[in-house]
């Protein structure tokens, strides 16, 4: 008499825990990075008001990179390096996922006589949200935020940023990479192209725009 009512309510419970959604925890394409360093998705952004967009995410974590967000506004033009004849010490690796080793040797690369440098890396080294290091993505890290170009612009201008420009007229599309230029390091890094994906050496004296990112990498206590 006593067995009976007892197995009713584990029943529920079996049927409610079956019918519970699982919860996504990935962070995927086109979520919010915000001034306090949580990720939002757009919905969820846009029904707040407390948190301030930082960067919107173009690229989810993979075995080869983290998770990677673009800042929400352009580096105005500037010069990869501020004297030709001098290496910043990239990898100079085209495939390799290391815009943030880059755009330290970048930082570091200063000759302490002459105080020549990267004034790219300089500006880099402004863009910090929430204790978090801001870089120039490599030509890899380019290519996919290249692909995601078409998801993340609407996103960026949805949270009052400037998008990538994708124009060709007049050079406009055109964007720094991190990575320098094998074999003449000391005087060529690539430029990327938002038009059409593709990437031209370039004088590091040159000046042109670039776009930071930033690594999201999330406690993982799931």
């Amino acid at each position: 008499m006593f067995i009976i009512p007892l197995m009713a309510p584990l029943c529920l419970l079996s049927a409610s825990c079956d019918e519970h959604e699982a919860i996504d925890l990935d962070v995927h394409t086109g979520y919010i990075l915000c001034d306090d360093g949580q990720v939002l998705d757009e919905d969820t952004y846009f029904a707040q008001d407390k948190r301030k967009a930082v960067a919107v995410v173009f690229a989810p974590q993979t075995e080869e990179h983290p998770v990677l967000a673009v800042l929400l506004d352009e580096i105005s033009p500037v010069a990869f390096c501020d004297t030709l004849g001098m290496e910043q010490g990239t990898s100079c690796d085209e495939s390799a996922f290391d815009g943030y080793a880059n755009t330290t040797a970048m930082q570091n690369s200063r000759d302490q006589r002459t105080g020549k440098g990267s004034p790219l890396a300089d500006e880099a080294f402004t863009y910090h949200y929430f204790w978090q290091s801001d870089y120039i993505p490599s030509v890899a890290e380019m290519g996919l935020l290249f692909i995601a170009k078409e998801h993340v612009n609407p996103i960026i201008v949805r949270c009052g940023g400037t998008p990538l420009s994708i124009d060709a007229d007049g050079g406009g599309c055109w964007y720094w990479t991190s990575t320098e230029v094998e074999p003449n390091k000391d005087n060529q890094a690539w430029l990327f192209s938002m038009s059409d994906g593709s990437r031209h050496k370039t004088p590091k004296t040159n000046t042109y725009r670039a776009r930071a990112i930033v690594e999201y990498n999330p406690l993982n206590i799931y």
